[in-house]
């Protein structure tokens, strides 16, 4: 009996540690699964922080730009005056409801801006920024150059910083200026005379008239007109004039050199100004946008009523303007008695009031002439030449325009700028005034 209790006993000690045995295998393999596993995880978490890595470094890689532009649009506002507010909301529309180019496409929006903050001895710092869309669609507004606060705009020589800024910051294959401010075409800056204010919702006054905060109202800031010339540093297919009275003969001679193309107003300009939820889309994005800004203007105003349906428009080839003044110097050589004997109240003229009676149509001038068949013909085509686009409501607001030929003249018998008008390049091209 002992001796099968201690058999008993030996066996069932064997089956335990046999038990025990098998017990530490199935733990070792459950061990190493939970190895593989563990791994399998570790190399999946690396995995994926390296595509997280890879892409989050593509995300944050920019594309490239062209290297040259194709277009390159400058708004140029010289609003350190009683615009400030009106050149405020073009610029809203033009950065934020219209087009705004992608950061990587050809086409590059660019705004410099000096406007009126509350009181007029606010200095301000004039800013040049560039708006795009960003990869994601957000519209960035870049600065590129901030300038002194208390800069003035209005002056050749700010005009050629900015200028000589966009055509070194952007090589492109065409430049387009939109110069927005007060404006009287080629009269001479006053510097500092106060002129008097024309009726409501117009604006003149003198290329780019603006305030400082060092003077106040008692020193008005302009640029004459060969000065502005003299300022552009590069070529530029087209200046948009968003100013009154620059759509005269005098101007577009004078920027010939300068610019191909000059769209502007021989009349006053309604605050509201051109359509600049539209600007950006026509310019940067057609051949034939300048076309196209002029025939919205006057489709937009010639849709209103009241003294808010006046407007005049042009848009003209300055490459064409020598072929006209060799024919207006050979009529006025020709005619020098009658041109020296017009009345200038038999001519249509586009301003308002006393301080603007010097804008006269040029075609009107021709009128009272004793012009020949052939000399009419000559005429008629080199003007016929020169004007892409001409158009007005008929009226600006209480003055009747019965006439018109898309550009304006000074008139002889006018006497006050004689001087002056002798120094611009289309009266020493042509002779008008003696």
């Amino acid at each position: 009996m002992q001796s099968c209790k201690y058999t008993f006993s030996e066996r069932k000690f064997l089956k335990n540690k046999e038990t025990v045995s098998q017990n530490s295998f199935l733990f070792l393999q459950d061990m190493t699964r939970a190895m593989n596993n563990i791994t399998c995880i570790i190399k999946a978490i690396m995995a994926l922080a390296v595509c997280l890595a890879i892409f989050s470094c593509q995300k944050t890689v920019e594309q490239p730009e062209p290297e040259v532009k194709d277009r390159v649009l400058l708004y140029y506002a010289a609003g350190f005056n009683n615009l400030s507010g009106d050149l405020e909301e073009d610029i809203e529309e033009l950065s934020s409801e219209g087009y705004v180019p992608q950061r990587t496409s050809g086409n590059v929006l660019l705004i410099f801006q000096n406007l009126a903050q509350g009181s007029y001895s606010n200095p301000v710092s004039p800013v040049l920024y560039r708006v795009y869309k960003d990869d994601s669609g957000n519209i960035v507004r870049n600065t590129l150059l901030t300038l002194e606060a208390g800069t003035v705009a209005a002056s050749a020589e700010t005009v050629n910083t900015i200028l000589t800024t966009v055509r070194d910051t952007y090589p492109s294959y065409e430049y387009g200026m939109i110069f927005s401010s007060h404006a009287t075409g080629w009269l001479p800056a006053s510097g500092t005379t106060v002129r008097s204010m024309p009726g409501e919702n117009a604006s003149p006054l003198s290329i780019g008239n603006e305030y400082s905060p060092e003077t106040g109202t008692s020193v008005q800031y302009e640029i004459n007109l060969p000065d502005f010339a003299d300022a552009i540093p590069m070529h530029l297919d087209y200046i948009l004039f968003d100013a009154c009275f620059m759509g005269g003969v005098e101007v577009a001679y004078q920027l010939k050199d300068k610019c191909d193309r000059v769209a502007f107003s021989q009349a006053e300009v309604l605050a509201d100004g051109f359509d600049y939820t539209s600007m950006a889309s026509q310019l940067l994005q057609s051949s034939s946008g300048l076309y196209e800004v002029c025939k919205t203007y006057y489709e937009h105003y010639m849709g209103l009523s009241g003294d808010y349906q006046s407007a005049t428009v042009s848009l003209v080839d300055c490459r064409m303007m020598e072929q006209l003044a060799q024919v207006c110097k050979e009529i006025y050589s020709t005619h020098r008695e009658e041109l020296d004997n017009i009345n200038p109240n038999d001519v249509q003229c586009f301003g308002r009031i006393s301080e603007h009676r010097y804008f006269y149509d040029l075609a009107d001038i021709m009128e009272q002439l004793d012009l020949s068949a052939d000399e009419q013909e000559s005429f008629s085509s080199a003007l016929d030449g020169c004007i892409i686009y001409a158009a007005t409501t008929g009226k600006m607001i209480n003055l009747t325009i019965d006439r018109f030929c898309g550009l304006s003249s000074y008139c002889t018998n006018k006497f006050t700028y004689d001087d002056f008008y002798k120094t611009l390049a289309w009266n020493q091209a042509t002779c008008m005034i003696e």
